[in-house]
């Protein structure tokens, strides 16, 4: 057998340990050289190594002894580490991404007769969800490519980005809120429902916290028709106040004693309300 880098039959014998249940260790763990045994006293054991002869940097096994003896099965292996059980339940993951790690740790006792603690199991919840939902900063960083690709599809959006002025040469900006309204739902408004928008805010609990603020309509069903949101950086008069100014445009509001806003008291946003001008 050969393997293609260490990191790979490093992963091959750990997988190994996990099924058989084998309390099975690298002692020699180098890049031209990999030596694995079980607990003494069992015998087991795997060496491989570069072979220059055959001039490629694969990693050849070069001797091993695939017999166990006086060894038992372990149920604390650790070998199971976070890494491994979010690539091995990643399908899982997405099907369920907010898997308890109760429910985690029921399905390794299961599978591999195994135990691990519950902190293993909420890491490997934590990197299964961050390589499924992506990494929160790269998609910050992002947020300008985004704001460009939803106008491009759906033509008459608004989409207002505030952020933090550049302080210092070759620093970033510091993101600060972000205000959508998409042209089709703005145009459906307008057309056909009635003059009634209800406005609400909530936390977003994330590893970047913030306010998410909505407002949304009525359809001549009855039915909610969403018509705008932002993020903002708390809820509070001057972000609601920047909302409604965006919202008034938007849906070209001359007369605002035309249009009813429910919403249960939110924080500055009465005072907000009173302090836009909608006339």
């Amino acid at each position: 057998m050969k393997f293609e880098s260490a990191e790979q039959l490093r992963l091959a014998v750990r997988t190994y340990s996990i099924m058989k249940g084998k309390p099975v260790k690298p002692y020699t763990n180098e890049k031209k050289r990999f030596r694995a045994k079980c607990k003494p006293p069992c015998q087991w054991f795997i060496y491989a190594s570069v072979e220059r002869e055959l001039g490629i940097a694969d990693l050849v096994v070069k001797s091993m002894n695939n017999e166990h003896t006086n060894c038992s099965h372990v149920w604390k292996n650790k070998n199971i580490s976070a890494k491994w059980l979010a690539n091995k339940y990643m399908e899982r993951f997405r099907c369920n991404v907010e898997m308890s790690p109760r429910l985690l740790r029921q399905i390794v006792d299961e599978d591999f007769k195994a135990e691990i603690s519950k902190w293993v199991a909420y890491n490997a919840r934590a990197i299964a969800k961050k390589e499924i939902q992506g990494n929160a900063e790269q998609q910050y960083k992002d947020i300008w490519r985004y704001c460009a690709e939803i106008k491009r599809t759906h033509p008459n959006t608004t989409m207002e980005v505030m952020f933090t002025p550049f302080r210092q040469p070759g620093c970033n900006p510091k993101f600060m809120r972000l205000y959508c309204c998409l042209g089709p739902l703005k145009q459906g408004f307008l057309d056909g429902c009635r003059p009634i928008i209800g406005v609400d805010g909530c936390h977003i609990k994330a590893e970047y916290r913030g306010q998410l603020l909505t407002a949304i309509g009525v359809d001549p069903n009855n039915g909610w028709w969403p018509i705008a949101w932002a993020v903002v950086e708390r809820e509070a008069t001057e972000q609601w106040k920047w909302f409604f100014e965006l919202l008034k445009n938007d849906l070209q509001i001359e007369n605002g004693y035309s249009y009813t806003f429910v919403s249960d008291q939110q924080k500055g946003l009465d005072r907000a309300l009173s302090e836009v001008t909608w006339f």
